[in-house]
């Protein structure tokens, strides 16, 4: 079985070893990238973004006393310098020009107005969808079942991604000087703090 606890540890060891880059979940993509999350999972499954998954699962006793496994919808967290090429590589088809004063959430919106999302069809929708939340392992098994409610740890492993969206409400209401440096912080990204066990944003150099 694996829980919250695993999880967390599963968390800390990937932001060790990828020093920050990888912790963003799906949900967070949005702040580099104008896309829906099923257009994430699409670029999941094709290979084009890295991606992390993880299970919380458990042992239920059906009737009878016959034993399956219970799993619930995966956490799954992504590359942010993946996210930032993607963003890159949206701009250069579309000629779009980058304003360094301007917020992540500003970006991302002039960038969908630009017409740059890559979004899915329905059917490739509900294949990335599919891709995304079950194990392509236990296709057939009659013995795994997935739990429809949401997963018990999604709001328990955001560290990073609300980094991002303090960082930008401290931008918002900081002097154009402070806010500008903030920003530039905020462009290089975050990396694991060890000691302290959480995300911080990388120093200036």
């Amino acid at each position: 079985m694996t829980g919250t606890k695993e999880c967390g540890e599963w968390l800390e060891k990937l932001g060790e070893y990828y020093k920050g880059d990888v912790g963003l979940s799906t949900s967070s993509v949005v702040l580099f990238v104008p896309v829906s999350r099923a257009s994430v999972y699409k670029r999941i499954k094709e290979g084009k973004l890295t991606a992390f998954f993880f299970y919380v699962t458990h042992e239920e006793t059906r009737l009878f006393g016959a034993k399956r496994r219970a799993k619930e919808r995966p956490f799954i967290v992504v590359s942010v310098s993946e996210c930032k090429a993607w963003a890159e590589e949206i701009k250069r088809r579309v000629g779009f020009v980058d304003d360094p004063d301007e917020s992540l959430f500003k970006e991302s919106e002039r960038l969908l107005q630009a017409g740059g999302g890559d979004e899915p069809t329905e059917r490739e929708a509900r294949e990335a969808l599919e891709f995304a939340e079950r194990d392509p392992k236990d296709k057939g098994k009659r013995k795994v079942k997935y739990q429809k409610e949401r997963s018990t740890i999604y709001e328990d492993y955001k560290q990073q991604d609300m980094l991002y969206l303090l960082t930008e409400l401290k931008a918002a209401m900081a002097s154009p000087e402070k806010a500008a440096a903030l920003r530039r912080r905020l462009r290089k990204g975050v990396e694991w703090d060890k000691e302290n066990k959480t995300w911080k944003l990388k120093e200036e150099k």
